[in-house]
């Protein structure tokens, strides 16, 4: 994920907005006015020499303040939208893997992203994955510092690879990120072998607002659940 340190133009129908942040699954805009969280609409990114056009949803609408230097009026509110790419077409997806590969006017954002397991090779693996897709994660092996962790460290997302045992032991752990109000807001990615699930366990995931991913997976599956997640929020 990359942050934008040179102003973006873009366009959300006919609303002006600023690219703050962008990866291959969706995009951060900052824009005067509110838009509605569904609300789908294309997206005009102005890039050189062509500007890339997307069609995308909101799922994230919240007010900002920016403070102005030496203005009159010291700050003045702004919103922060999280957008979601819809269905984007081959030419689109390649000038954004090409502006996130940029390096003029583009800057490393590194989200911190708490992994709680055992440090066996799926946690490798994740580790590995989101350290080269520009997150930084912190494996946390012992799972009574859960919370405080995350909160140390700002955590924006929880990927949890606990295996999952026919008592389902790993439910207090859950049910403890989902108590807490710092970590109840973050998105929690449990990875989980198909034949440890369970209907019950899969019930309780798609209650407790958990995503699933199936191991084994790949990388790119791996960051595009994490990057819609964040995107999406918990």
């Amino acid at each position: 994920m990359r942050i934008a340190t040179q102003s973006l133009r873009a366009r959300l129908g006919n609303l002006e907005c600023t690219l703050a942040n962008v990866s291959t699954t969706g995009a951060m805009l900052r824009t005067r006015y509110a838009v509605a969280v569904g609300r789908e609409s294309p997206l005009v990114i102005e890039l050189a020499p062509k500007p890339a056009t997307l069609q995308v949803r909101v799922v994230r609408c919240e007010p900002i303040d920016v403070a102005l230097p030496g203005a009159a009026v010291w700050r003045r509110e702004e919103h922060a939208l999280g957008v979601t790419f819809l269905h984007p077409s081959g030419e689109a997806l390649q000038a954004i893997k090409q502006l996130t590969k940029t390096a003029s006017g583009i800057e490393h954002s590194s989200p911190r992203v708490l992994l709680l397991g055992e440090e066996d090779a799926v946690s490798r693996l994740i580790g590995t994955t989101l350290a080269e897709a520009d997150y930084m994660p912190r494996l946390l092996t012992h799972t009574r510092y859960t919370i405080s962790t995350a909160k140390r460290i700002s955590a924006k997302a929880i990927v949890v690879n606990l295996r999952m045992d026919p008592e389902f032991s790993a439910r207090s752990i859950l049910d403890g990120l989902r108590s807490d109000p710092f970590t109840a807001r973050l998105p929690v990615i449990v990875c989980a072998r198909q034949a440890w699930l369970r209907a019950s366990y899969v019930t309780y995931f798609s209650q407790q607002r958990l995503r699933l991913l199936l191991v084994p997976f790949t990388p790119e599956e791996l960051v595009m659940t994490l990057d819609r997640a964040i995107l999406e929020g918990s």
